[in-house]
């Protein structure tokens, strides 16, 4: 979720790369670089758009004006969000029984249907630039998902615009998270790993082959010892089974 200074600079680098793999010299216009830049705010419209019905069903909210349902929904909201348990294979209340961290299977759903739908779609046919599923891409999964969750923070589900008005607190945060975690866990070479197998289980997907501060996301040292300790007992070979 790059903001406008970010947005220019990335801008000239492709506009300065284009020119140097076609040859062709166009000049970057107001107008031109206003249709470049705006795919940003496509893309996270698109995210949102399409994660919003995995996240009502996979996660079990409900659409009703019942007390006991807004309760519900209201209680799983903030559940999903605590620790961020939406992230995990097993969600649990209880940080050491939870387990699979960025193993969801919503997060490989959402990847597989915004980018990878058929064999076709251009991220397999560029896959060099999706190999591994880029960190950015994934941070951006998640805080998509983060927003579909607040929908339902009042119990009755609600509009919220996914911008960067609205989302580049917790964009920032859970990519700060990632590198924390990545950093933790380099011995085993973990966030890596996951990435490569989030890109690998796509190419069998598309037959390739108004609210508060944003909360600040962490990553505690159990969740990470959680993991080490997967890998160290080889209990991600169940992975290969789903």
């Amino acid at each position: 979720m790059p903001n406008h200074a970010l947005e220019t600079t990335l801008l000239d680098a492709s506009w300065a790369q284009a020119h140097k793999v076609t040859g062709v010299i166009l000049a970057c216009t107001p107008q031109l670089a206003k249709l470049v830049t705006s795919c940003g705010s496509q893309v996270c419209s698109q995210l949102k758009t399409k994660l919003c019905p995995l996240v009502k069903a996979m996660f079990g909210f409900h659409s009703s004006q019942s007390k006991n349902a807004i309760k519900k929904n209201q209680g799983l909201a903030e559940g999903l969000k605590e620790g961020m348990n939406f992230t995990f294979k097993h969600m649990s209340a209880e940080e050491d029984r939870q387990w699979g961290f960025l193993k969801a299977p919503l997060i490989q759903k959402i990847i597989n249907t915004m980018w990878f739908a058929n064999k076709h779609d251009d991220r397999v046919m560029f896959h060099d630039y999706f190999k591994p599923f880029p960190y950015p891409a994934l941070v951006l999964v998640l805080a998509a998902i983060k927003c579909c969750i607040d929908k339902w923070v009042t119990g009755t589900q609600m509009d919220i615009p996914f911008t960067i008005q609205e989302y580049h607190g917790t964009y920032k945060s859970h990519l700060k998270c990632l590198h924390v975690f990545e950093d933790a866990t380099k011995l085993y070479n973990v966030l890596p790993r996951i990435c490569m197998r989030l890109y690998e289980t796509r190419c069998i997907h598309s037959g390739a082959g108004p609210l508060s501060a944003p909360t600040k996301v962490t990553i505690s040292a159990h969740v990470i010892a959680t993991t080490i300790r997967e890998y160290e007992d080889g209990s991600t070979m169940e992975d290969k089974s789903d």
